[in-house]
C-alpha cells in the first residue's frame, strides 16, 4: 500500500454533506469551531465568497470551483466577497439566513426564491473517530483551499464533486448512501491535490513530496516494528547519514526517529481501538519488546495509558 493510503487508512475518515447554502446579494454565515477531530468542508459551485478565519484574522478569497477543507475544525466564517477589509457580523444590513429542513440536505438561504441564487456552496463534515494525534492532519495546510474549477489537472475531482451535486439535486434511490460515500472519498482526493501542487509542505507530506526521502516514509509505515535507525533510514535512500538527517530535518521539523515513534504511536491507537489484541501485542506489533517500555511511551504520546485509550475509544464506539 502507498504511503497515502496507509495513512488515510490508519486516520478512517467518514464523511457527510449535510447542507446547501444559496445565496443572493450581502451574507455572512459563521460557524463555530468542532475540532479537533471533526473537520467542515465547504464546495463553492457557483458564484464567489470569502473566508474568514476570526483566530488569526486571515480573509481568503474564493473563486467559483473551490473546496476548502479545515483540517482542525476551526471556527470561520463564509460571506459576500467584496465586503471591504473588516469583516462584518451577519445581521448588518443583511437579510436573515432561513434554514429549510430536507431530506438529503438542509438548505440555507436568504432568498424568498433559492432558486435565483448567485452563489451555491455545498457543506459537509469529515470526522475522524477515536483519535489522538494524526501526522497526516499535523501535515495538511489549515486551511486547505484547492481551486478545482481553474485547474484542468483537476478534472477527476471535477468530476466527483458534480457527480456528489447531481446526487443531491435528483434525490433518486441510494444518493443518500452516495453521496456519503464519495464524501469519504473527497478528503482523500484533496489531499492528493495538496501534494501535487504545494512542493512547500513539511511533515509526511513533505516526504512523499520528496523523491530523495519518500522511501524512509515508506519503510517506517511497511514495517514499523523493525528496530530502524537513522542510519538504515539513510541507506533506504540512498543518502549518506548526515545528507538525509539534514534533509529529513528541513522537510519535517523534525528527526527521523521523532517521526517513526510518532507513527508507531498512531498504528497503535488504531490497533487498541479496533480491539482483538491484548496490550502487549499491540506493543510488539509496533516495534515495543517490553509492554512495560510501550505503555510508557503511548503514555507520554496520548496523554494516557493503552488500556484507558482502549477503554474510552469502546466508550466512544
Amino acid at each position: 500500500m502507498d504511503a497515502l493510503s496507509e495513512l488515510v487508512d490508519w486516520l478512517a475518515p467518514r464523511g457527510r454533506m449535510d447542507l446547501r447554502c444559496l445565496f443572493g446579494q450581502d451574507w455572512a454565515a459563521p460557524h463555530e469551531a468542532i475540532g479537533p477531530w471533526r473537520a467542515p468542508f465547504h464546495i463553492l459551485m457557483r458564484g464567489r465568497c470569502e473566508l474568514w478565519l476570526p483566530a488569526s484574522n486571515t480573509l481568503l478569497p474564493l473563486e467559483e470551483g473551490s473546496l476548502v477543507i479545515l483540517p482542525h475544525g476551526q471556527a470561520h466564517v463564509l460571506r459576500t466577497a467584496g465586503l471591504g477589509p473588516e469583516p462584518r457580523e451577519p445581521g448588518e444590513d443583511m437579510r436573515p439566513i432561513r434554514l429549510r429542513k430536507g431530506e438529503l440536505v438542509d438548505l440555507k438561504t436568504n432568498l424568498p426564491r433559492p432558486a435565483k441564487a448567485d452563489t451555491d456552496i455545498l457543506c459537509g463534515e469529515f470526522e475522524f473517530p477515536g483519535r489522538r494525534r494524526s501526522t497526516l492532519l499535523d501535515a495538511l495546510p489549515d486551511p486547505l483551499v484547492i481551486p478545482f474549477g481553474q485547474r484542468p489537472e483537476y478534472g477527476w475531482l471535477q468530476g466527483l464533486v458534480r457527480l456528489m451535486a447531481h446526487e443531491i439535486e435528483q434525490q433518486n434511490a441510494g444518493a443518500q448512501a452516495i453521496v456519503a460515500q464519495l464524501s469519504g472519498t473527497l478528503f482523500t482526493l484533496a489531499v492528493r491535490a495538496c501534494l501535487d501542487t504545494r512542493p512547500e509542505l513539511s511533515g509526511v507530506l513533505g516526504l512523499m513530496a520528496s523523491p530523495r526521502l519518500a522511501g524512509a516514509l515508506k519503510a517506517m509505515l511497511d514495517a514499523p516494528q523493525h528496530d530502524w535507525t537513522v542510519a538504515s533510514l539513510a541507506e533506504r535512500c540512498h543518502l549518506s547519514r548526515a545528507t538525509f538527517a539534514r534533509e529529513f530535518a528541513r522537510r519535517t521539523g523534525t528527526g527521523p526517529l521523532e517521526l517513526l515513534t510518532s507513527l508507531r504511536m498512531e498504528l497503535a491507537s488504531r490497533l487498541l481501538a479496533h480491539g482483538g489484541q491484548d496490550t502487549a501485542s499491540v506493543g510488539e506489533a509496533v516495534g515495543y519488546r517490553s509492554e512495560a517500555a510501550f505503555n510508557r511511551a503511548f503514555a507520554r504520546h496520548a496523554g494516557l495509558t493503552p488500556g484507558r485509550f482502549r477503554r474510552a475509544a469502546a466508550a466512544a464506539g
